[in-house]
């Protein structure tokens, strides 16, 4: 029975395809935690600019009124801060299960592209013991015709 009961080609085009596909997953994901990453530094920035400036006006002077107004858009500000950290966490879990997932497939994919060297190897060392066997037959029938004559 020949060791070449079947081919991996098709196989391993599905999981290159899988593993593309985690490729892309992964990249995307990335993406959105570094725009997480983004926002959140935005909010940040803005958050410490209506800090100085609500300073700068209480040195001026400043109504009661408005001075509440800052302090509401100051909390408002911190609230989406911490969703916005939330959201960050959870887009890093992500990604990092999304880069797992790719480091699983991109291992799959190596197994079974050894695995189809392997079968090409003793394919290829079935073949040849098989055509020195024919050889070998080839050299003594010649041979036993050489002896008769």
């Amino acid at each position: 029975m020949s060791p070449k009961p079947f081919t991996l080609d098709s196989v391993l085009t599905f999981r290159k395809r899988e593993e593309n596909l985690a490729q892309e997953q992964f990249s995307q994901a990335r993406l959105a935690v570094e725009k997480a990453e983004e926002r959140l530094e935005i909010a940040k920035q803005e958050q410490e600019q209506l800090i100085l400036t609500l300073e700068k006006e209480q040195k001026k002077g400043l109504l009661a009124l408005e001075q509440a107004r800052f302090e509401e858009r100051i909390q408002y500000s911190s609230t989406q801060i911490q969703l916005l950290k939330n959201a960050l966490k959870e887009k890093t879990g992500i990604a990092e299960k999304k880069r797992n997932n790719l480091i699983k497939k991109s291992k799959e994919f190596k197994i079974l592209d050894a695995l189809k060297e392997q079968q090409n190897k003793a394919w290829k060392d079935y073949l040849n013991k098989k055509e020195a066997a024919m050889l070998d037959e080839i050299a003594i029938l010649h041979h036993d015709r050489k002896a008769k004559q």
